[in-house]
């Protein structure tokens, strides 16, 4: 299964976190997620593509 959220590198070599489904780039709170330094990406991208808390997976 594809992650949602994905990692782009802008043209400023920055970077910015885009939801895959509807192509727009993310918010969190009130911060648009781009113009983001490498560190910033991977630690928003980890914690947007993290399974949610308290749900137990099932085995299917």
């Amino acid at each position: 299964m594809k992650p949602r959220y994905e990692r782009i590198l802008e043209p400023t070599d920055t970077w910015a976190i885009f939801d895959t489904v509807s192509g727009v780039p993310v918010i969190m709170g009130t911060k648009l997620m781009i113009g983001l330094s490498l560190e910033e990406a991977e630690e928003a991208l980890a914690s947007l593509n993290a399974p949610p808390k308290g749900r137990k997976r099932s085995a299917a």
